[in-house]
């Protein structure tokens, strides 16, 4: 028969491993919503070299303001859209960036496996659109009877 102090040292064993156990998943939880909040809170900005055009954006990298002076209303409008479009670039660069720092520290103590999916780092802003084309209406001519029938003509 099984001595009843080996049983009870057993019992007790197992409470102080499932209390450690319990310990580490509450740090570990608690670790993992820390990091979610500090990462949810990144933020990234950016300007332009004159500080003509400022953007800031969310750890989403949505643009959440985006400030133009008058010295930047002043440029061409391809130039302007282009200055925008880097600065945003940027500052989304920037956001992605808090967003991998904070959660680094958890990948390295195995944590978790996979950091969160991630847009990838934009090196340089697209080229500007070219310009649309002008359309012109087609002229008919109706070979057949040398023009159109259909006008507001003498017969």
């Amino acid at each position: 028969m099984t001595d009843p102090g080996s049983l009870a040292g057993q019992a007790g064993q197992l409470v102080e491993q499932a209390s450690f156990l319990s310990d580490r998943a509450r740090r570990r939880l608690e670790a993992l919503r820390s990091t979610r909040e500090s990462a949810l809170a990144s933020t990234g900005e950016a300007s332009t070299p004159d500080g003509s055009v400022r953007a800031t954006v969310d750890a989403g990298g949505m643009l959440t303001a985006l400030v133009l002076t008058p010295a930047a209303l002043q440029q061409n409008p391809r130039r302007l859209a282009a200055a925008v479009l880097q600065v945003a670039q940027q500052a989304a660069s920037s956001a992605r960036a808090g967003v991998r720092q904070a959660y680094t520290r958890l990948e390295n103590e195995g944590l978790v496996k996979h950091m969160p999916l991630l847009l990838p780092e934009v090196s340089v802003a697209p080229p500007a659109p070219a310009p649309a084309p002008v359309r012109r209406r087609p002229v008919e001519e109706d070979e057949e009877f040398g023009g159109p029938v259909m006008k507001d003509q003498g017969w």
